[in-house]
């Protein structure tokens, strides 16, 4: 028998909501976020297309912006949900992996990370948090009474239910966790985040609210063998709701922005394990395409759900003053080079994701192509909505590796005066992963354990868009591409003494940027010229500076690890890069403002604002209790597999 919820069921429309913003608002306040979090969403394999997605396109691409040039930093889902949050590379939060030691839920609260994050800093401003849908992939029926700190109202996904699509689990608040039998995960995520934004803008003070589907992810299924203490877990391509099924048929994996990399015949300048892969028949090749379509028909769902929410903002007259942002964890590859599906790797497919904003002081495009080519970075979210927050002058007291992301290209003219507007944006990052690579579909293809790495990456303002990456493997094997000439990056030019000049100052770029901290993060060149002669890569590529970087040791790996250790990457500029970045000693923390306190009268004043029961809960059964007895711990530690 299905508990009862604690949460009040509010009756009347939604103008009962208008109103109760009206009378609760003050008429300059600060504005709202809502964030639209996927999961292995990518952004050059054509799945935001108006075709598929409409809803996207009508509400944030064509009243907004797209940045064209939006990465990861690590393309596997937990370690980089927590660069968005903290605002910081892996490499410097110390958390890189999915699962423990090395990565985990365990290990994301022993670092304290939920102490100091977005939702945290947004609260100490007055801000209501609220977040549904995916967390962190072991938040789990073992673990989900020691929540994640900041958020008002956390409505979490949790294992092993987290990527079953008919059969979705969630714990609110900590609260014993409930699944919903045969109801479709994406839509069980839509009704709780209508009903969380209809109470966030009933509660009369600004928010942020993410919401998180797990779409386009594979689905996952585990089975665990009590006799012989182990797990098996089933990977499945995404599934659909039953409604969407047939739509997009005659879609085909597509050679997005002239790439030429599907089933790469040619991969002969790849590293050796790549080399060693099978190039896909004529099965394989169909069986992909289909996974594509199942990726696209997963994410109609998303398309609905995000309708629906927006819609509700509309109506309630709370949209103009709502960024509305459109983001995924990481990107993803279907069939390029020589792999099926899946992420981890430095190539382009699974490091650009799509990033779409709307709001306050944005220009509209009125397109649904991008509008923006300024380089962003998850490591820039934080930063960026703590400064239209309005929180910009306390970003230097977080250790930030991120920078507000360059929306002021796009100004309509009432963009704050104070948002920062650098001469030059940033135009040079680094990416980094630890661990192994598997074929998430492809299952005949053997794990590959050493694929640890770092990459430089280099898209130049002054020149046009001159584009270069360098690839740094742990086996000391690495990749350069001319990525304006060769956007597939089928080619590479590693060792080609015609590019001598470009590959040493990557190599430069690299020893910096693989264990940046702070400042070195968002301009590098003050570290490898402290005479503040150099500032962009047109001025580093002159020739008078060949001594300065054939001088520069490359940055390596001692060996190949699945995990961070310090030791393990050499790079010339740690030392000096830590000295300059000694924290200060520990200061209070700050004590939390109320909305009044942080934004005047007339913000927060309802004292009992209603709580919104979403429909999808009449569905509500408790957790079996051989499940929620169980101890996913032991699963993952007897795990011979990837998950993220």
């Amino acid at each position: 028998m299905a508990r009862k919820p604690s949460t009040l069921l509010v009756g009347g429309s939604l103008l009962l909501l208008a109103l109760t913003l009206n009378l609760s608002l003050a008429a300059a306040a600060p504005p709202n976020f809502v964030v639209f979090f996927t999961d292995d969403q990518d952004a050059l394999q054509n799945s935001t297309h108006p075709r598929y997605m409409p809803n996207l396109h009508k509400w944030i691409r064509e009243p907004g912006i797209e940045l064209s040039n939006y990465f990861v930093t690590t393309p596997v889902c937990c370690p980089s949900r927590t660069n968005l949050w903290r605002g910081q590379f892996a490499h410097n939060t110390n958390f890189t992996d999915v699962l423990g030691p090395h990565g985990g839920y365990a290990k994301w609260k022993r670092l304290g990370i939920d102490k100091s994050y977005l939702p945290v800093w947004l609260q100490e401003l007055g801000y209501n948090t609220y977040y549904v849908g995916k967390f962190l992939v072991d938040y789990s029926v073992s673990n989900y009474k020691d929540v994640p700190a900041g958020w008002t109202d956390i409505d979490a996904l949790i294992t092993p239910y987290m990527f079953d699509y008919n059969n979705p689990g969630f714990s609110r608040n900590g609260a014993e966790p409930n699944i919903y039998p045969g109801q479709y995960s994406n839509d069980v995520v839509a009704d709780k985040a209508v009903a969380q934004v209809k109470s966030a803008i009933a509660a009369g003070k600004p928010f942020y609210h993410q919401i998180s589907p797990i779409a386009p992810h594979t689905s996952t299924q585990f089975v665990y063998n009590q006799e012989t203490n182990s797990t098996s877990v089933f990977f499945y391509p995404p599934i659909p709701a039953p409604r969407h099924w047939e739509l997009f048929s005659d879609a085909k994996l597509p050679e997005a922005n002239n790439r030429k990399n599907i089933f790469e015949a040619d991969v002969s300048d790849k590293p050796a394990w790549i080399r060693a892969l099978p190039l896909a028949q004529q099965n394989n090749r169909t069986y992909l395409e289909e996974v594509y379509r199942l990726r696209l028909r997963s994410l109609a769902s998303v398309d609905e759900l995000l309708g629906r929410v927006v819609q509700v903002l509309n109506d309630t007259g709370v949209l103009d003053n709502t960024y509305l942002i459109y983001s995924a964890d990481n990107g993803y590859h279907v069939g390029i080079h020589r792999f099926g599906a899946g992420k981890t790797t430095p190539y382009d497919e699974d490091l650009r994701v799509p990033f779409l904003i709307r709001g306050p002081g944005i220009k509209a495009s009125k397109s649904t192509k991008p509008a923006n080519s300024k380089v962003g970075l998850h490591v820039d979210f934080a930063p960026t909505v703590l400064t239209l927050a309005g929180a910009g002058g306390q970003l230097g007291e977080k250790a930030l590796d991120g920078t507000p992301l360059g929306i002021y290209a796009s100004d309509d003219g009432s963009l704050s005066q104070s948002y920062p507007r650098p001469k030059y944006h940033r135009n040079q990052f680094q990416g980094e992963f630890w661990g192994g690579w598997s074929d998430e579909v492809l299952h005949h293809i053997p794990r590959y354990v050493n694929n640890t790495w770092k990459t430089v990456r280099v898209f130049d303002e002054e020149t046009n868009g001159q584009a270069w990456k360098l690839v740094a493997y742990c086996t000391n094997e690495r990749e350069l591409y001319d990525l304006r000439a060769d956007p597939g990056e089928l080619k590479s030019q590693y060792g080609n003494p015609k590019l001598a000049a470009v590959q040493s100052r990557l190599e430069g770029l690299l020893a910096v940027l693989a264990v940046c901290k702070g400042e070195s993060c968002r301009n590098p060149w003050n570290v490898l010229h402290p005479d503040g002669e150099v500032s962009t890569w047109r001025e580093a590529i002159k020739s008078k500076y060949d001594d300065v970087y054939n001088k520069i040791p490359k940055f390596k790996f001692q060996s190949c690890l699945g995990y961070q250790v310090y030791a393990n990457e050499v790079s010339i500029f740690r030392d000096q890069i830590a000295a300059a970045n000694t924290p200060p000693p520990a200061s209070r923390p700050q004590a939390r403002r109320s909305a009044q306190q942080a934004f005047g009268d007339g913000v927060g004043a309802q004292q009992t604002p209603a709580v919104f029961r979403a429909r999808v809960e009449d569905h509500a059964v408790p957790v079996p209790p051989e499940v929620l007895h169980a101890d996913v711990v032991k699963w993952f530690a007897n795990k011979d597999y990837d998950l993220a």
